[in-house]
């Protein structure tokens, strides 16, 4: 094994109340780095989440020449990022590293594709041949990504583009769900400038299951209508599915952005009211990247909206839904 680190978990006094399926996990950040597999296991046993769909990293942080400080994270200087094809072989070769019992635990999907790219496709089932019965699923793959995409070499990147549509139809050929991280709007604007491309991605084949990652929504991106946007998008596309995951949960769930960090839980009752009209549609993940030190953290705070749905919808968000999405590879039975 590469990555196996001897951490400090920060753990909470929260007694674990739920069985999770952790949605969205990147076992690697933006240096290709990790905690490892048998950190995130005591991390995950900490916190009630049995299983994981894991991912690597697409995009690698350069560290400059002329930076003296290597880089941790994207945001950490103005140097470039790259697609990086590696990231997936080095989660195949360390998953399959661990013993049967963490092996089994794990849902990995394949990542490391430049989507602009119309070889991308080509590229994904060469790999889906060379690891056989072993992909769950395909992403995270990065379309529209604020910072991360004006930092990233190469064109921009468009969720409905000939490529991605090639992706499309590959994973809906191999039954394979695609997460997709495709921000609703720019930066400082308001308004759902992309969500065009967003339906005309989901229309192209309806075979294909689309995991929209983190509704939309990243840094610096406030939408006032977006539970309605969200809503009015499930209703229209039978294959929409919704990953709660990242900032989401603080910004829109517990609605810091919207109401200044008031204490009310108005904006949780209001998703709420959205998942339950929608109970097979969502699930939640921790979205953190490589390393598990605040896991337990990441994954307690949805227990303020996990409460607040009926324990069958609970149960699908928690797991059912996502489980229902990924196929058990026989290299786990």
């Amino acid at each position: 094994m590469i990555y196996n680190k001897e951490i400090t978990i920060n753990e909470t006094d929260t007694v674990p109340r739920y069985n999770i399926l952790d949605s969205h996990l990147h076992f690697l950040d933006f240096t290709q780095d990790s905690d490892g597999f048998p950190a995130l296991v005591k991390a995950m046993d900490l916190c009630g989440v049995s299983e994981a769909v894991v991912f690597g990293m697409p995009m690698v942080k350069k560290w400059d020449y002329l930076m003296k400080d290597k880089p941790a994270y994207y945001l950490s200087n103005d140097s470039r990022c790259y697609y990086y094809s590696g990231t997936d072989y080095i989660l195949a070769h360390e998953l399959l590293s661990q013993p049967e019992e963490v092996r089994k635990r794990f849902h990995p999907f394949c990542c490391g594709f430049d989507c602009t790219d119309k070889y991308a496709a080509t590229q994904i089932e060469r790999l889906l041949k060379m690891y056989p019965d072993f992909w769950c699923g395909i992403g995270e793959l990065m379309s529209r990504h604020d910072d991360l995409t004006a930092l990233t070499y190469g064109e921009g990147v468009h969720m409905d583009s000939p490529a991605f549509k090639m992706i499309y139809d590959l994973a809906a050929d191999y039954d394979l769900p695609v997460l997709v991280h495709d921000n609703i709007s720019p930066q400082n604007s308001d308004k759902p400038l992309y969500e065009d491309e967003l339906i005309r991605a989901l229309e192209h084949n309806r075979k294909c299951k689309i995991i929209w990652a983190h509704v939309g929504v990243s840094r610096r991106i406030v939408m006032d209508d977006l539970l309605i946007l969200a809503g009015q998008l499930l209703h229209d596309n039978p294959n929409l599915y919704v990953d709660i995951s990242w900032i989401f949960f603080e910004n829109y769930v517990r609605g810091d952005l919207m109401r200044g960090n008031v204490n009310t839980d108005i904006f949780a009752d209001m998703w709420a009211a959205v998942i339950e009209k929608y109970p097979d549609r969502f699930m939640i993940g921790s979205d953190k990247v490589g390393h598990w030190a605040d896991y337990p953290h990441e994954i307690e705070k949805y227990y303020m909206l996990l409460d607040k749905l009926k324990p069958e919808t609970a149960e699908k968000l928690c797991r059912k839904n996502a489980l229902s999405l990924i196929k058990k590879r026989g290299v786990f039975e």
